[in-house]
């Protein structure tokens, strides 16, 4: 199924649907999600399909704006605790910077980030949904959503200084402007929002900081089916195999941006580079009982220099990769250690 996301992404999306004349719930089942799930929170859904159904829906009911319409029907409610955050964090830096950290509960094939610069600060979307060319309107649904963010944060009246999407502009002009209310760039560099530096440090009004605890100690002790180390950890142990053991290539094996992954695995702990040393260490103690060859066992754990291996080595158990050998093959295929 591939990652999963909230069934509140597609909240009021059968109400919009049927408000265009069309049916929600057929829309829903053609792409194998329960109508019951769409809106529910504590209901998760396979994040292709949930975008999928989305470009389905504006394609079915000739609505190309249809992503940034039912992003007005949903506001920043559909990120349930993670809109607390947003209420409650002490400025708009802090909020932004509590979501980038927590979205993933939420919605884990997406990743925020604030990019502060002297004169404007850049608020940047990224989504690792498969088939991103089919997901325009997942994107525009979610500036959509981050607009409503900021108005929440900001006041109903805040204007972006410009907008930017990395697809090709797929509604008239208007619709944008009647969304953002400032100019749109399309065929960009990135999906983000621009904002006047001086709103980063604005204080929000009317923030209760016990509920902003409240929402940090309930979504820190969320995780995912398998924790995100435990999954890491399996994922290393393949890819060294064929010699691909890096941040990069587990992210991408995880639909994750790099960036998400790096959080998640901060949340637990730990660094990917922390679990490839362990998984090396580990496959070095199994490997040496072999007889392979020091060389062999270096190529196997991904070295491209032995004496990177014999470095490690001697960090891990306090001698050689010839003098672990010869004490696992005088062990036998005993695991003690």
């Amino acid at each position: 199924m591939g990652p999963l996301i909230r069934g509140t992404a597609l909240l009021n999306f059968q109400a919009l649907v049927s408000s265009l004349g069309g049916d929600g719930k057929a829309l829903l089942r053609a792409r194998g999600i329960d109508p019951a799930a769409a809106g529910d929170y504590d209901a998760f859904l396979s994040s292709a399909a949930a975008a999928a159904v989305v470009a389905d829906a504006a394609e079915a009911m000739n609505c190309s704006d249809f992503g940034m319409r039912l992003a007005r029907e949903q506001g920043v409610q559909i990120l349930g605790p993670v809109a607390v955050i947003i209420r409650n964090a002490e400025t708009v830096g802090s909020a932004i910077d509590g979501v980038s950290r927590f979205l993933h509960n939420i919605a884990p094939t997406d990743h925020v980030e604030l990019i502060r610069g002297s004169e404007q600060a850049v608020f940047t979307l990224t989504t690792s949904v498969r088939q991103l060319a089919r997901h325009d309107q997942w994107v525009e649904k979610g500036l959509g959503i981050s607009l409503d963010a900021f108005r929440l944060m900001l006041g109903v009246d805040f204007v972006p200084v410009r907008v930017t999407m990395q697809h090709r502009r797929i509604s008239p002009n208007s619709s944008y402007w009647e969304m953002f209310g400032c100019p749109v760039e399309f065929e960009a560099e990135l999906n983000s929002v621009h904002l006047p530096h001086r709103v980063v440090n604005q204080t929000i009004l009317g923030r209760d900081a016990a509920a902003l605890a409240l929402a940090e100690r309930y979504l820190a002790g969320i995780g995912p089916d398998q924790e995100a180390a435990d999954h890491v950890r399996d994922l290393t142990r393949r890819l060294l195999v064929v010699n691909q053991a890096s941040l990069a290539a587990a992210a991408r094996a995880m639909a994750l941006h790099p960036r998400v992954l790096q959080r998640r695995l901060a949340d637990s702990g730990t660094t990917f580079e922390e679990i490839l040393d362990d998984v090396r260490k580990e496959l070095a103690w199994q490997l040496s009982a072999t007889g392979m060859q020091v060389s062999q066992i270096a190529s196997a754990l991904g070295y491209s220099e032995q004496s990177s291996y014999t470095r490690a080595c001697r960090r891990w158990y306090d001698e050689s990769p010839r003098q672990l050998r010869a004490r696992r093959r005088g062990q036998g295929t005993s695991d003690e250690r």
